[in-house]
Formats: C-alpha cells, sequence, structure tokens
C-alpha cells in the first residue's frame, strides 16, 4: 500500500495535470509514516518500522513530484480552478513542520525517562494520521457527486489500503492494541466509501497530456 502511490504520481507527472486530486493524501502519508514508524520502533514492531520507513520516502517523492506538476500546470493554464501552488505547497509544508514537531517532541521525552507516554501519543498521532491519509480522497466527494467522474480517486491505492486496513484490525484484535484496531476500522469503512463512488461513477476518460515540455523542472525554482 504505502508503494502504490507511486504510480498514481506517475499517472498525473505524465499527463501534465493534477486534475482534482490534491496534495493532502501525501502530506497525511508522511505524517503517518513518522509516526507509525515511531511507534513501530517503540513496540519493537520491524513489519511496521520498515513499512512506514518506506511510506515516508515515497510520501516525500510523490510531493515533491506533485507540486513540480502544480507549478507547471499553472505557468501553463493558470492558477487551478480547486489546487494552487501555493495552497498546495503550504499544505505539504504543513505536513513536515508536524512531522519534524512529532520528532523533536518524541527525542524531548525520551531524553527525559518519559518512554510510555512518548509511545501513547504517538500511538494517538498514528491513529489520526492514518484516519486522515486514507480518509482525505472522500475531501473530493461534493467533486465526484457534481461531476459523476471519480477519476480524481485511485484504484491501486485503494486496492490495496482496502486489504491493508483488514488485516491490521484482525491483527489489531489478536494482539488486543486499540491504536491499531480503531484508526484501520475507520479507515477500512473509508476504503469501502471509496470504492462505491468508483463502482457508481467510473473514473470516466483518462486525463490528456497538457505539458509535453518542463518549464519548472523542481517544485521550488
Amino acid at each position: 500500500m504505502n508503494f502504490s502511490p507511486v504510480f498514481t504520481i506517475r499517472v498525473i507527472d505524465l499527463a501534465g495535470t493534477v486534475g482534482d486530486s490534491t496534495i493532502t493524501f501525501y502530506g497525511a502519508q508522511m505524517y503517518s509514516g513518522v509516526t507509525w514508524a515511531c511507534y513501530g520502533a517503540y513496540s519493537w514492531s520491524f513489519p511496521l518500522l520498515i513499512s512506514n520507513t518506506l511510506g515516508n520516502t515515497v510520501s516525500t517523492y510523490c510531493m515533491l513530484t506533485y507540486l513540480t506538476v502544480v507549478r507547471r500546470e499553472e505557468k501553463v493554464k493558470g492558477k487551478h480552478s480547486t489546487n494552487t501552488y501555493t495552497r498546495s505547497l503550504i499544505t505539504a509544508l504543513f505536513f513536515v513542520m508536524l512531522s519534524l514537531t512529532h520528532l523533536v517532541v518524541t527525542i524531548f521525552l525520551i531524553m527525559n525517562n518519559k518512554t510510555n507516554f512518548a509511545k501513547m501519543m504517538t500511538g494517538y498521532e498514528s491513529s489520526i494520521a492514518s484516519i486522515v491519509m486514507l480518509s482525505s480522497p472522500l475531501m473530493m466527494f461534493k467533486r465526484i457527486i457534481e461531476t459523476k467522474n471519480a477519476q480524481s480517486l485511485a484504484p491501486l491505492t485503494i486496492f490495496f489500503a482496502f486489504f491493508n486496513t483488514l488485516f491490521w484490525v484482525i491483527a489489531g484484535f489478536m494482539i488486543k492494541d486499540i491504536f491499531i484496531i480503531f484508526p484501520n476500522l475507520v479507515c477500512f469503512i473509508a476504503c469501502c466509501c471509496q470504492y462505491i463512488l468508483l463502482f457508481r461513477y467510473g473514473r470516466g476518460g483518462s486525463a490528456k497530456t497538457i505539458i509535453h515540455q518542463a518549464i519548472a523542472s523542481v517544485p521550488f525554482d
């Protein structure tokens, strides 16, 4: 699941337009990856640690690519009707600062022998981050209903997220960890809602490639 957004962002990059998608998912994936990796370290869970470290790397790549595409699109077509470069950049920086703040606070707590509190805090943060990440596509619910087109959703990511959350719910019940059960159960429901939108409205036609030459090769130049 953590690697699947790469396929979606590559489609966006090749099309040269972000369409109705937002950067929120990738930012939330970064925050989720940081917090869950920390929780995995506290719990000595190497699957959590490894998979979320990978997810953090993927989210960083996806955010930078998204910013590059939306910047190029603005230079060619003007400001996007729903997603501007400035808004996307602020959202990305918000999640970066959130992740850095978590790491700084966690290190401070550990240095003051408050590891248990740090673990509990990380558990709450991880739960919220997961819910925001996998529920963020539903922010486009109104737009999907209006256009009767669910093209902004990513079927591959939803597919892996569906089974990922289902298996984590089962694992959470097996080890009786509420921090694993609750967020994954909510995210599982969110995935089901996205599947309903996909089956109801479909994805319509693929976005046409509108930019053939890069104008801004990096997201910040």
